[in-house]
């Protein structure tokens, strides 16, 4: 069987497991030992459960060592590449766990512990906090996480506590554990007083942390009650694997890997990547990216059976934190017949493609990936980048932006679009041009609020010459400061003449001058003059959903989990409020709520929930802030009609533990016991084997 026809063996496996009665004991046991160690030791926790039934019911060893080889090839970050760092990540953290975690007592591996058990599905936390040796406080380990799946929060706590000297480490459960689960000595029945016993010894941080593990979930001090969102998040950890996020980002890999049977990865001095920070007309940030290919041959056309030729490419843009945590990812598909007069005129140009991305200022790190998918080629290269902040006292000047060609009438959101003109920009390390070839650039100036009243003209000097050659040039013009838009911003730009200049490698300054104070913004690129022009004319596709991104909120989506990642919670609620308006999702719900919640916005979240009510796909966190903020406000009996039409949607134990603790407030005792025992029941963790 080849790899593609297992790809898509697995693939329909997959669809009809549902089938199968269940992974028994037996059925694993009858696998042969080295199968059955990789199923229950390396991948317990990661794979899915359809994953485990289709393993297991393989007929063969040989198409349990290729399920094996597609199972850790759809989670490889990099697929086709000659190493795995996504495997090879998860047997260090085996190997770790078993080294640091092993519990001689119980006779378990490190692997099977709590501990081990969350190291393995996150990784090393950010950092590491152990609290031992306190008097009237047992053995505790608090961990802390910045997380980029999308079914976790971005940031949050994990702890472990000893029952007993000398006993594993077990998970702790704010909701189901308590703080007095936590304490020895006169307080350990009572929830209140070990509480403020560990808010006394180990201080007010740990104190929070045992009440809540998400850092911007509002806490109860006064009574050292906990909601069921702690319990929540730890619920996910368990069952990461088999979450609906986890399982959409798997079979959207697969359905990569079915339609691609092999890919060559280009790595190398094959693209050129250009990234610029622009100013829309909003206001807002976002940074303008070119990715172009150096030779023609790199890019493919085809002809399809009418004689029609199209081509086929796709581009990826991940977006992440400087120490690498994902922020989001944009996903781009490209393709399109094209008439006989485009296919002569690409032939033999470069192939690019223009986006933007929705970046407010800070450090960023970019992985681009351009694929050409008619010839499976992938050309991949990544960027540190850094989109400055508004000028606090003056003026700045973006990045110059040298241009072969402009169209006017552009939508405002295009990628490299200002003042209602698309620019054909230039790879400014490749931009050589021929004497009598003008040079065209374009910047924008962004001047400080304080300076958006001021009069008069600006001074601008455009200073070229040979580098170390006293042949300089200057060119002398003039902005006047009503010529800035409400945002701060202007647009400008100039044509060099050529025709006079000697070959050779210039520098080109730009520096603009306030005549009343003398302060300066200085930009600056560099270029050639040569007497042959080596370079290959390009055929640039712009992001064809640009405007849709932003007429459906998803560039607003996206500054918010930029914000988020940034710790600016309240830009960030103001992001997706403006991407709920304009798509009013369930994704952006959940993320809106949480955003309210950490803020105590629960008047905001109520009448939310009054307008959009719930369905089937909405987020059981999100429910679960949606309970809690109406009986902040008063309305326990509209948090458990909530709770009472969720359960009735899906069966959940903490959805269950939550209506119990609402109908113990309204005095409802049997329903409240009920409800207690069907959520406990639900919630207990499975016996780890």
């Amino acid at each position: 069987m080849s790899y593609r026809s297992f790809v898509v063996f697995v693939l329909v496996l997959l669809a009809v497991s549902s089938s199968f009665a269940g992974v028994s004991r037996k059925d694993i046991q009858a696998l042969p030992e080295h199968y059955r160690e990789w199923l229950e030791k390396d991948v317990a926790y990661i794979i899915t459960s359809e994953e485990k039934e289709v393993f297991v019911h393989l007929p063969t060893d040989a198409d349990r060592d290729k399920f094996i080889q597609q199972f850790w090839e759809i989670r490889n970050p990099n697929p086709g590449s000659p190493t795995n760092s996504y495997k090879d990540e998860i047997y260090r953290r085996i190997a770790y766990s078993n080294q640091t975690f092993g519990h001689n007592g119980t006779n378990k591996q490190g692997w099977q512990t709590d501990r081990g058990r969350v190291y393995i599905t996150l990784g090393a936390p950010q950092q590491v906090g152990k609290y031992y040796g306190f008097a009237n406080i047992r053995p505790m380990e608090i961990w802390f996480y910045q997380n980029d799946h999308p079914a976790l929060p971005p940031f949050f706590y994990v702890v472990f506590y000893q029952k007993e000297y000398g006993d594993e480490f077990r998970l702790y459960s704010p909701f189901m554990d308590g703080p007095d689960k936590l304490v020895t000595g006169p307080t350990e029945n009572d929830r209140v007083s070990s509480w403020n016993q560990i808010d006394h010894d180990a201080g007010s941080e740990v104190s929070r942390t045992v009440l809540s593990l998400i850092p911007t979930e509002p806490v109860d001090t006064t009574t050292a009650t906990s909601s069921l969102q702690s319990d929540m998040l730890l619920n996910n950890i368990r069952g990461l694997a088999n979450h609906p996020l986890t399982k959409d980002l798997l079979n959207a890999k697969r359905r990569l890997l079915e339609s691609v049977s092999h890919r060559v990865i280009m790595h190398g001095d094959y693209l050129d990547v250009l990234t610029v920070s622009l100013v829309d007309p909003t206001g807002a940030t976002n940074l303008h990216y070119l990715l172009r290919l150096k030779r023609p041959e790199d890019f493919t056309m085809q002809e399809d059976q009418n004689h029609k030729w199209f081509y086929s490419a796709s581009v990826t843009a991940r977006v992440l934190t400087p120490e690498g945590k994902l922020i989001f990812t944009q996903e781009r598909k490209l393709n399109k017949y094209l008439d006989d007069s485009e296919v002569v005129k690409f032939k033999h140009r470069v192939f690019g493609y223009e986006g933007t991305l929705p970046l407010p200022p800070g450090k960023y790190k970019l992985e681009f990936q351009l694929n050409n998918d008619l010839a499976k080629t992938s050309f991949p290269d990544e960027r540190e980048v850094i989109v400055p902040e508004r000028p606090a006292d003056f003026l700045r000047i973006n990045d110059v932006v040298p241009f072969s060609d402009a169209e006017a009438g552009a939508a405002a959101f295009m990628p490299f679009t200002a003042a209602g003109v698309r620019f054909i920009p230039v790879y400014d390390r490749g931009l050589t041009l021929i004497p009598g070839h003008d040079l065209t650039f374009f910047y924008q100036l962004w001047e400080s609020p304080e300076l958006q009243k001021s009069s008069g003209n600006l001074q601008v000097q455009y200073a070229y010459g040979r580098m170390g050659m006293q042949d300089t040039k200057t060119i002398d013009d003039q902005v006047a400061r009503n010529q800035f838009d409400a945002n701060g911003t202007l647009i400008n730009g100039k044509k060099i003449p050529t025709a006079a200049l000697l070959p050779g490698n210039y520098r080109m300054a730009i520096i603009v001058t306030d005549p009343a104070t003398h302060k300066r913004a200085v930009g600056s690129f560099m270029f050639s003059i040569a007497d042959a022009n080596e370079s290959i004319a390009a055929w640039d596709v712009p992001d064809p959903q640009a405007t849709e991104d932003v007429t459906k909120g998803e560039r607003e989506y996206q500054r918010s989990l930029c914000y988020t990642f940034q710790g600016h919670e309240d830009l960030a609620l103001i992001a997706m409020e403006k991407s709920y308006k304009q798509n009013p999702t369930e994704a952006t719900l959940g993320k809106l709520i949480g955003l309210l919640y950490s803020q105590k916005a629960f008047d905001k979240i109520a009448a939310l929930y009054a307008t959009s009510g719930i369905t089937k796909e909405t987020d059981e966190l999100t429910i679960l802030q949606m309970a809690e903020s109406l009986e902040h406000i008063g309305q326990v009996s509209k948090s458990i009609q909530l709770l009472e039409s969720a359960v009735a949607l899906r069966q959940s134990g903490p959805l269950y533990l939550a209506l119990g603790r609402y109908y113990q407030t309204v005095g409802n005792v049997q329903k409240a016991s009920e409800m207690e025992q069907k959520g406990k029941a639900m919630a207990r963790p499975a016996p780890q084997s």
